[in-house]
């Protein structure tokens, strides 16, 4: 059995994440195997539930610094500026050294496989820069070769604009504008494209996907008084079993989805469907709740971010060197196993980096910066 933690993090979530995270990756074999023979066409889907989680878990960190003793005492115009930067700074942090590690090994791969020049291969290092300063959803650029990481741009632009308004005015916020911008988003979006996915494409001077990141980040910072609300009640065991059923139920009935069906007016209804079963996991009401709070949750939670950054390129690509031969199961489980494996590594990058950085940087300072008694 895996050994329990007392760590802050819902182990439920961050199943979830390796879960969704995977259907990413399996969504993405379009490339590879063509839309008709791909597993969970419908896969991008499961994005929605990150923006959801992103949502609450800002709106959470919002919440402990409203409650806090010394809230009223500090003038939050002064130091707005410097704690949302201080916010998105540690958004940031949470994909360093991952992102980069998991960019440059796509570089390599994408220079080996087009057998590039020295010329070439920065060109393409520089063409695909923007992805790598995480700006590509600002509409700088609109290229790339991890494709995936609008997904960390769009969250970075929304939470920019939404962190200073939730400190500023977190009940109104959260009781008010949050769901009001959700549905009128969402629903412009029907209107427009009869579902929310694409994100690249263009409305009018903005991308789709800041519009979509914009008003499920908004769903997750609704939910999360009904996520309150929910937990200070003392529920029957019954009802716990039912909390866990619905929630359970609720995430498999999105998964089929996904992988029956194509994007659509229905993504309404199942993103309705994964914020439910999203409020109830974070209550953590579920009679099942605690079994998922041990370290090998929070192992998969970690390791689905790696392999989220350590997949694309390889969809994209492979077939460049793999045998039309190879049926649509051989090219499945390779592009699998490339992307398992090097989410391993850059894991294992991620770690050495970890060690050695504070090392490097005291001795990149001692080099660069005078002392303070020689000025």
């Amino acid at each position: 059995m895996a050994e329990k933690t007392k760590s802050r993090r819902n182990g439920r979530i961050e199943i979830l994440r390796f879960v969704f995270a995977f259907i990413v990756l399996l969504h993405h074999s379009r490339y590879l195997l063509g839309d008709d023979n791909c597993y969970f066409l419908g896969g991008s889907l499961g994005v929605e539930f990150f923006f959801i989680v992103s949502g609450f878990l800002m709106m959470n960190t919002v919440d402990r610094i409203v409650s806090s003793k010394n809230y009223n005492t500090i003038p939050v115009d002064r130091n707005l500026a410097n704690e949302t930067a201080s916010f998105i700074k540690k958004k940031i942090q949470a994909v360093l050294p991952q992102f980069p590690i998991a960019w440059f090994i796509g570089l390599i791969f994408v220079i080996k496989i087009g057998q590039m020049s020295i010329l070439e291969a920065f060109e393409e290092f520089k063409e695909d820069f923007w992805e790598l300063s995480l700006l590509k959803m600002t509409g700088i650029y609109d290229g790339g070769l991890d494709g995936v990481m609008w997904y960390i741009s769009s969250m970075l632009i929304c939470m920019t604009i939404l962190y200073p308004l939730l400190r500023k005015f977190p009940h109104m916020m959260r009781k008010i504008w949050c769901p009001f911008l959700a549905l009128m988003l969402l629903g412009m979006m029907c209107i427009l494209d009869g579902h929310p996915r694409n994100p690249t494409k263009v409305y009018s001077i903005i991308y789709k996907g800041n519009i979509r990141a914009f008003a499920e980040i908004c769903i997750g910072i609704w939910s999360f008084d009904i996520v309150r609300k929910i937990k200070n009640i003392n529920w029957s065991g019954l009802a716990r079993v039912i909390f866990e059923i619905v929630q359970l139920a609720g995430y498999l009935m999105a998964i089929v989805y996904m992988y029956m069906e194509k994007p659509g007016r229905d993504d309404y209804f199942f993103l309705m469907i994964l914020s439910i079963s999203v409020i109830l996991s974070f209550a953590q009401v579920g009679i099942m709740s605690e079994v998922y709070n041990n370290r090998f949750s929070m192992i998969l939670g970690r390791f689905s971010a790696a392999m989220y950054f350590s997949h694309l390129y390889y969809a994209q690509n492979l077939n460049l060197i793999l045998s039309d031969s190879l049926t649509k199961q051989q090219k499945t489980v390779i592009y699998v196993v490339c992307s398992l494996v090097t989410a391993l590594v850059v894991e294992a990058l991620a770690f050495l980096y970890k060690k050695v950085s504070p090392n490097f940087k005291r001795g990149l300072k001692a080099i660069l910066v005078k002392d303070e008694k020689d000025n």
